[in-house]
């Protein structure tokens, strides 16, 4: 990595580590900080697992309920954004257990870099034929998102969408680094077979 960009990483690691430090210590202003800092990055990646907005800025305001109430367990042992997540990861579990039927929404399709959800999230055509032809690409696109193992959708939204590296990921889905890679690299192969077509079009 840049040294530039460890220097920025390390500041934000040190802020959130001050303001976590606060919510331990019981301070509840604190937590909006950490609203402040981390809510928009929550229901995005609620919203590439489950397509719903609502659902995911609820799940997101739940998080930090969760991260409040337990915040006699944390330890500055580990980076405050993987703790984060993993109670985000835990709070989506939990959701899945209740109902079975999410969408997926982001992943990335390989070395060729076509961004899944960069097309998801392209704006409507004007002309009535390419906005047509889009939405049926959107919808190819999401019924085979949706076809991925639990597993290998939420590594893709981690990796692609929150922009995570594969320990980081290992970290807040409490499994092997190897696991992870192995489920990326199954997802990918899964999303060239049935998009072959489609990437091929688009790039």
């Amino acid at each position: 990595m840049h040294p530039v960009m460890d220097i920025a990483d390390d500041a934000v690691a040190q802020a959130d580590l001050a303001l976590m430090q606060r919510v331990h210590d019981g301070d509840r202003e604190a937590v909006i900080g950490l609203v402040g800092r981390y809510q928009d990055e929550l229901i995005g990646f609620f919203f590439h697992l489950s397509w719903d907005q609502l659902a995911s800025e609820e799940l997101a305001q739940d998080v930090f309920v969760r991260l409040y109430q337990a915040r006699e367990r944390w330890q500055p042992t580990a980076r405050l954004r993987t703790w984060i997540y993993r109670i985000a990861h835990n709070l989506w579990i939990d959701r899945l257990r209740r109902k079975r039927n999410l969408l997926s929404l982001d992943a990335e399709r390989g070395d060729e870099g076509l961004r899944l959800g960069d097309l998801l999230a392209a704006p409507a055509a004007a002309d009535p034929e390419a906005a047509e032809r889009d939405e049926a690409i959107r919808s190819r696109v999401r019924t085979a998102l949706a076809e991925l193992p639990e597993g290998q959708r939420e590594v893709f939204v981690l990796a692609n969408s929150n922009g995570m590296k594969y320990h980081e990921i290992a970290a807040v889905l409490g499994i092997p680094e190897g696991t992870v890679k192995s489920r990326m690299h199954h997802a990918v192969r899964l999303l060239r077979d049935e998009l072959a077509d489609l990437v091929e079009v688009e790039s």
